[in-house]
């Protein structure tokens, strides 16, 4: 008979593989960065609330706040890398205003966490003291994180197409959702399982929008590549028109 821990801890593992597949998934974006030596119009926002959620997360997890929660500060410290490996970019590669405001949310942030930290461990003596307000703390940065989908969702509704809603990463963030979720669940964990929860609802929502939208993306995109052809025919029409007349100036002796 296996155990409830055993299959919290397997559930715990594969929520740790499934969340290392959402935090490397801008990788993309930031070879672009590191390419052009330049952060273009992105925003740092998100890397920097992801980062955020993952310090919290890893306070929460600390053998004096809340015992045997390894597996959560393994994937947040491991998010918590990542993130900050994001965020050093931003700062090399932005100029000016943007990097000093990167600079001092980064700042903020770290100071945050540390004074949470140092009044927590030195004013709360219970676990459950503990616990409890790292994990709401915790509960609200995460849910921000989770939500952040929402504009994307509103930008799907408004044009009918999935394009820039890539489904892999919806169902990334569906299965990790499902996991962390139960791995709450077993051993019943209010903070876990509240941002987690909500992630569930807003991942089935962007797999549902998916699915209603697919047809009419695909229908989007070949206009796009019709019109695209006629563009481009349209310019050789031209240019050999030209061409044309040209010659026919030089051979009249114009």
């Amino acid at each position: 008979m296996v155990s409830a821990d055993t299959i919290r801890t397997a559930i715990g593992v594969i929520g740790n593989g499934t969340a290392l597949v959402l935090f490397l998934s801008p990788v993309p974006t930031f070879i672009r960065i590191w390419k052009k030596r330049a952060v273009e119009q992105y925003s740092p926002i998100p890397y920097l609330a992801t980062l955020l959620n993952c310090m919290m997360w890893v306070l929460y997890g600390l053998p004096v706040v809340h015992p045997h929660s390894m597996l959560v500060i393994t994937i947040n410290g491991t998010g918590m890398v990542i993130q900050l490996a994001y965020v050093t970019l931003f700062l090399l590669y932005s100029t000016g205003a943007t990097r000093r405001k990167v600079l001092l949310l980064l700042i903020g942030e770290v100071a945050f966490v540390g004074a949470v930290a140092a009044l927590v461990l030195s004013l709360a003596h219970t676990y459950e003291r503990r616990s409890m307000i790292v994990g709401v703390l915790s509960v609200l940065f995460g849910t921000g994180m989770y939500a952040a989908p929402l504009a994307v969702m509103k930008m799907v509704i408004q044009t009918k197409s999935v394009e820039y809603m890539p489904l892999f990463l919806s169902l990334a963030s569906l299965v990790n959702s499902i996991c962390w979720t139960a791995y709450a669940l077993i051993k019943f964990d209010l903070y876990i399982t509240i941002p987690n929860g909500l992630g569930v609802l807003f991942a089935v929502g962007q797999v549902a929008l998916y699915a209603i939208y697919y047809k009419s993306t695909q229908q989007i995109i070949e206009a796009r590549k019709r019109k695209a052809d006629q563009v481009a025919m349209t310019e050789v029409v031209v240019d050999g028109t030209t061409t044309t007349r040209a010659s026919n100036n030089n051979n009249t002796g114009y």
